[in-house]
């Protein structure tokens, strides 16, 4: 029984460090989402004073 929840553990240990990875990689993935908008924002705004 010992051996087996050594295993779920180690189990459960690898699953929390591929959900912390993966966070981390979605905490980067809204920071570049973020900052596209906000260059687009800054492109609509100089394509539309150029087009006046």
């Amino acid at each position: 029984m010992l051996e087996m929840e050594k295993k779920e553990r180690r189990m459960l240990e690898r699953r929390v460090a591929e959900l912390e990875a993966e966070l981390k990689v979605l905490g980067d993935l809204r920071a570049d989402n973020q900052r596209l908008k906000d260059e687009n924002g800054a492109l609509i705004r100089v394509i539309s004073k150029l087009s006046k």
